[in-house]
């Protein structure tokens, strides 16, 4: 999979590389809005020249995604987050729980986004995982069980 990690082209990877090493975790609101723009305008400039399964390009999706959550952006964190899963799936294979923590997160904002169907299909894989991973009685677990029973009644209701 080394391969994979360093797939697209040269300068597009070793620029989001340094980019993601200069972010530190921000503080307040403005710092994640620059931090946010500063991934925006590096996943764009490097659309096409960099797959999502580049492991910096992924650091920038995922660090995307993590701004705009701290923002309350739940659409754009949604667009970022899908388009981490795949990579996950790749480099988190069978039963890893950093694989389902990110599904869990997924599924939440596709929740909050009222896509249920699809938030179902993702919060059972992230259950899946995290039965195994994470046991049944953990804190994780008990929260995904309850979004998982919200989104199951907001279909029955649909």
């Amino acid at each position: 999979q080394d391969a994979e990690k360093l797939a697209g082209e040269d300068h597009a990877w070793k620029e989001v590389k340094d980019a993601v090493n200069e972010v530190r975790y921000p503080k307040s609101k403005e710092e994640w809005k620059h931090v946010l723009a500063r991934c925006q305008d590096l996943l764009s400039s490097n659309k096409g020249h960099l797959p999502d399964t580049n492991i910096y390009q992924l650091k920038m999706l995922d660090c995307a995604m993590d701004a705009c959550i701290n923002l309350e952006s739940w659409e754009e964190a949604l667009h970022y987050g899908s388009r981490t899963l795949e990579p996950y799936r790749l480099y988190y294979p069978g039963f890893h729980p950093l694989r389902a923590v990110q599904l869990m997160r997924v599924g939440k904002l596709q929740y909050s986004q009222g896509m249920f169907p699809q938030a179902l299909e993702t919060l059972k894989q992230a259950y899946n995982i995290m039965k195994v991973t994470h046991g049944t009685d953990h804190s994780l677990m008990k929260v995904l069980m309850e979004i998982k029973e919200e989104c199951e009644a907001m279909m029955r209701i649909q």
